[in-house]
């Protein structure tokens, strides 16, 4: 049955349906044939009646071609999909008078875009509801496309695949003027707005692209007059970036690591005391409505930094770190401070269950074990996965997104030849020095 269901055309094996493609090739047919004649009697029998006769059927032979083609594209999915009901056997059977006929059906249905193609397996209540939840494999197989998200909703699983792939971010030069949209472009057709999913996780071992993607967001966070305090207890390129920004904001040893932890829980809570007053109290407010700017805390190989607790001293030192992270990640939200942690492995003992559940942004850059991708995204794991060829790929999981498992993704690449890091910190920071 071919027929609308919220607007989108759907597919049912219910009732019987026209076949537009095998109709409109069965028209083919029949007018090749009737040209072919109208041909050999021009040839035999000239004149202009048939002249004109002959060039009109071989128009509506051209036409009809053109409807073929039309009905093959337009009804391709509508093909596909009632294979695809029958293949998998989402339909139940009886048979009266030796007989058998269709009692009832699943519902699938469709819907394109400029770069996708969905698909919807629409849940009535009946006993094909909980089949229509793990179609993965199956639809991939049948599209011969990965699949890059699943969203299931009460009424409706949605499918989706890409056609064409969506666009890499190419960073050749940032604009340097501010923005008051706090949102970020991470390209891919993905935006991330830290007040929506407040905090960032990335994964990624050597070469994988972790370093220029936290530098692309640093710059990126700097474009919205972000407070940005830098972690690098490796002391690495993030350690050096000191001479910059500064010593106060950039720090390599435990001690400085405590007390930059030490200064943004402070930051805070005197936030929310200011908010909280009754004088500048306001219902619902967070600190973009008080004239607050988002402070971040870089964090990079907190790993190592938990490794680096080795005697009684250093562990009081990660706890009270530890201790700091955990109450920005739970209460910082409303008041503006973030946080990214990143690393080249993240598992249980780096960063609790519970505290990476609450990082709303959570990404793998490179290729990973299925375990390796169970550390970064939990129960948003996907169960298949493209490979990674691309330096920079991964995959991305965007809380409050609707998607219900992570999708592959290219980070913004930023041109080696045309993009300088360093020059383009330092607009930022000479601008800031000046409005300051």
């Amino acid at each position: 049955m071919f027929f609308k269901h919220n607007k989108e055309p759907t597919i049912s094996l219910y009732k019987k349906r026209i076949n537009w493609v095998l109709l409109s090739r069965l028209l083919k047919w029949i007018l090749s044939i009737i040209c072919l004649v109208a041909l050999c009697e021009m040839l035999f029998n000239f004149s202009l009646s048939t002249l004109v006769n002959g060039i009109w059927w071989c128009l509506t032979w051209y036409l009809s071609i053109s409807l073929v083609r039309w009905c093959k594209k337009h009804f391709k999915y509508h093909r596909l999909l009632h294979y695809f009901l029958k293949a998998n056997k989402l339909y139940t059977e009886a048979v009266q008078d030796g007989k058998s006929f269709i009692t009832s059906s699943a519902i699938l249905g469709w819907k394109e875009t400029d770069n996708k193609i969905i698909i919807l397996a629409y849940k009535m209540g009946d006993a094909y509801s909980k089949r229509l939840e793990s179609l993965d494999t199956e639809l991939s197989a049948l599209l011969n496309l990965p699949l890059e998200a699943k969203i299931i909703q009460p009424s409706v699983v949605e499918y989706h695949f890409y056609t064409t792939r969506p666009t890499r971010l190419q960073v050749n030069q940032l604009n340097d003027n501010y923005t008051s949209d706090i949102s970020i472009n991470l390209g891919y057709g993905i935006t991330y707005s830290p007040v929506d999913t407040p905090h960032i996780l990335v994964a990624g071992g050597t070469g994988s692209g972790k370093s220029i993607f936290i530098s692309y967001i640093i710059l990126e966070l700097l474009k919205r007059k972000s407070s940005i305090y830098i972690c690098d207890p490796k002391n690495s390129d993030l350690g050096s970036l000191s001479h910059y920004l500064g010593n106060d904001k950039v720090a390599t040893t435990p001690n400085h690591i405590a007390r930059v932890v030490r200064l943004a829980v402070e930051d805070m809570n005197n936030r929310y005391a200011y908010m909280r007053d009754e004088e500048h109290f306001k219902y619902g407010s967070n600190f973009a409505d008080h004239g607050f700017t988002p402070t971040w805390i870089i964090f990079d190989e907190m790993g190592a930094f938990q490794a680096s607790g080795t005697d009684k001293k250093s562990k009081e030192i990660v706890n009270e770190v530890m201790d700091g992270i955990k109450q920005i990640i739970l209460l910082g939200r409303q008041s503006g401070n973030f946080i990214l942690i990143a690393g080249q492995q993240v598992n249980a003992d780096t960063l609790k269950t519970d505290l990476r559940d609450n990082l709303g942004l959570r990404i793998a850059l490179g290729a990973n074990s299925s375990e390796g991708y169970r550390m970064v995204f939990g129960s948003a794991t996907p169960q298949t996965f493209q490979p990674i060829e691309v330096k920079g790929a991964g995959y991305i999981y965007l809380q409050g997104s609707g998607k219900e498992t992570a999708e592959y993704w290219e980070s913004p690449y930023l041109d080696p030849k045309s993009f300088d890091f360093i020059t383009e910190l330092q607009k930022y920071i000479y601008t800031n020095n000046i409005n300051r």
